[in-house]
């Protein structure tokens, strides 16, 4: 490192003149955020105000139910008066995005975008084979979603209309092209056709903080689900997400038939803990590698935990009543499952199973 005196002396030694000219000319100021007020004459609907305003400004919603589709490609803050005052409401024709899709709100072009004191919802009115709502609030292209204290509700067709990979409450990123990241904190995602929160791609990412996630009685659903993609699931409320008629596809068989999950996920660097776990088919879902610390699983109908193909830690978990109480699955590589005391009870049948094909193992380790 040059001390003091020797960067001193080498200032010393540039003339005067040289300084001055080397200094830099005054910067430009940034514009300062506006803030866009919803409904005015200057912006009737949240879409004029989006498409009006510059990165960085902030457009607020006054109490009222907007039935419009919103599109935002830019930075931007969007605040409603309540999450039971301001609604964003699916119109009664939706317009698919540029990934053929339908969606009630859509973030693109690596926007971030926060998003608070609203609600989302549906329903939509269109079928499986013509204008089926593809998500409430969909996450594209790069963009990054902040959602805080909100709502996204009945993210369903009318009637229910069970196409696949439809109603998602919330998506983010796509597969096998097209990334997003979401942080949704404090927020209640209820009454989805298809599944409450999607984070799809490695390259996606999620946070998700004290939400409340809750599926419909009437189809199959799925809570969270993160496929490829990582992140943190934690200190959520996650229920009534089970296979359920008519659905061919779903059943108990690990090997045959699909299952549905509270929470679905699996990769390096996923965490789940501290999460509430009721009446869904599977409390935990999780495939190749997780860290399950703390969570709480009851009522659910066929296992608290599923861990398959990989490697897993599971640390002070509670699991009461259903089937079983943790499923250890080997289908496409040895799995091995360590349980350190996670607390198994009411079970009407084997507190821990293992499930194996085609030549490899399923290995538990136990610690009380």
């Amino acid at each position: 490192m040059r001390s003091a005196r020797i960067v001193g002396l080498l200032l010393g030694a540039v003339p005067l003149v040289a300084i001055g000219a080397l200094a830099p000319a005054s910067a430009t100021p940034k514009p300062k955020p506006r803030a866009l007020v919803v409904p005015t004459r200057a912006f009737p609907t949240i879409q004029s105000a989006v498409d009006a305003a510059r990165p960085g400004d902030r457009v607020t919603v006054r109490p009222g139910v907007y039935r419009e589709q919103v599109t935002i490609g830019k930075k931007l803050t969007l605040t409603g008066a309540g999450a039971g005052k301001t609604t964003i409401r699916a119109p009664r024709k939706l317009v698919k995005g540029t990934d053929g899709r339908t969606a009630i709100v859509t973030l693109d072009d690596a926007a971030s975008v926060r998003i608070s004191r609203l609600t989302v919802s549906g329903p939509g009115s269109g079928t499986c084979d013509k204008g089926a709502l593809g998500a409430g609030i969909r996450v594209m292209g790069g963009a990054h979603l902040d959602l805080g204290r909100a709502k996204v509700t009945h993210i369903k067709d009318t009637p229910l209309a069970p196409c696949f990979r439809s109603a998602t409450a919330v998506l983010v990123g796509g597969l096998p092209e097209g990334t997003g990241s979401a942080t949704i904190t404090d927020s209640r995602i209820t009454d989805y056709q298809g599944a409450g929160i999607v984070v799809l791609n490695a390259r996606s990412r999620a946070t998700l903080v004290r939400n409340v996630v809750v599926g419909q009685k009437k189809l199959s659903t799925d809570g969270i689900e993160f496929i490829e993609a990582t992140g943190r699931i934690e200190h959520n409320v996650v229920r009534d997400n089970a296979c359920r008629e008519p659905d061919p596809g779903c059943g108990t068989d690990f090997f045959e038939d699909v299952q549905h999950a509270g929470i679905l996920a699996g990769a390096p660097g996923t965490v789940i803990t501290g999460n509430r776990l009721t009446g869904n088919q599977l409390g935990i879902y999780a495939v190749d590698t997780a860290r399950i610390s703390r969570n709480r699983m009851t009522g659910n109908t066929y296992f608290g935990m599923a861990l398959q193909d990989g490697s897993f830690t599971a640390a002070k978990d509670v699991v009461r009543g259903g089937v079983g109480g943790v499923a250890v699955i080997a289908s496409s590589v040895d799995t091995t499952a360590r349980l350190n005391h996670v607390k198994i009870t009411k079970t009407s049948g084997p507190r821990i199973r293992k499930f194996t094909c085609c030549g490899y193992t399923a290995t538990v380790k136990t610690r009380r």
